[in-house]
């Protein structure tokens, strides 16, 4: 007997009906009736139903559930994300809940709109899921997938840094300067979207190597892009201090909805100390 997948719901905040509120709350809509799932509204105890109610009469066809917390942006937060395929928040959003979301999060600006590519931020430790999750996102709206690398001369200490990491970027690189140069980054970029344009003959890739700051680059590019996909950092302090961490400065000026994928972990349930099934405090 052949057990069925459980359903992972789309998970969106209600803030009390500001218009970030609102505006995330449509694009969550719209991204669960895109992936088929339904739609669970997060709202306090005192908030919620005029909320559930605006997304069932948009969206008549949407399963919208209703799930009440003591605080929707505390820690009772984070246990619904084990259980959830994306977390829609409002823009600006909480710091916390962005770096211990185990699902993938998406922050949207209150003047959301589609516009038609799907930007991914790129550098030699980008976990592959960050790929994976942007090839994916493309090919589900059929658009053309931008994956950018920025480069700047290194310091000593990146360089130094450099020689740690795994992989062709670490202490097997070549000592020909390595990414300082636009040649050594787009040998970089090239590397790492080769399995994809293999795997992938239909995606639209276009590799863009840019000389400068990857936060102001990413946010240039998210005026005119549908979705701007980065990594959530986990390098460490000592690396983000060196390295900065430039999806953290994006996610405060994109344009576009930026979705911040968390790196591979164990079991999501293995993670938490939880019941089988959370507690049934769903209404509407």
């Amino acid at each position: 007997m052949t057990v069925a997948a459980p359903v992972r719901p789309v998970l969106v905040v209600d803030d009390g009906g500001t218009v970030a509120g609102i505006a995330a709350q449509r694009w969550a809509a719209a991204e669960a009736s895109r992936r088929d799932l339904p739609l669970q509204l997060v709202a306090t105890q005192a908030d919620g139903l005029r909320a559930v109610r605006r997304l069932r009469g948009e969206y008549p066809r949407l399963p919208v559930r209703l799930h009440r917390l003591p605080d929707p942006l505390g820690r009772a937060l984070r246990p619904l994300t084990a259980d959830a395929a994306l977390l829609a928040l409002p823009a600006p959003a909480a710091g916390p809940v962005l770096s211990t979301s185990f699902c993938p999060t998406a922050v949207v600006p209150a003047d959301e709109t589609a516009r038609g590519r799907v930007v991914v931020g790129v550098a030699p430790w980008t976990p592959e899921e960050v790929l994976r999750t942007a090839v994916e996102e493309a090919l589900e709206r059929d658009a053309e997938l931008v994956a950018v690398r920025a480069w700047r001369a290194r310091t000593r200490g990146l360089r130094e840094l450099a020689r740690m990491l795994p992989g062709p970027f670490g202490a097997g690189a070549s000592d020909d300067g390595g990414a300082e140069s636009a040649e050594g980054a787009r040998r970089e970029l090239d590397q790492l979207l080769s399995p994809w344009r293999i795997g992938y003959p239909d995606l639209r890739l276009h590799p863009l190597v840019v000389h400068g700051d990857a936060a102001a680059v990413l946010t240039m590019l998210s005026v005119d892009a549908e979705l701007l996909v980065v990594g959530r950092s986990g390098r460490g302090a000592l690396v983000r201090a060196v390295a900065g961490a430039p999806g953290d400065e994006a996610l405060a000026a994109a344009r576009c909805p930026v979705l911040v994928v968390p790196e591979p972990a164990p079991p999501r349930r293995e993670m938490l100390a939880l019941p089988t099934a959370l507690p049934a405090r769903l209404q509407g």
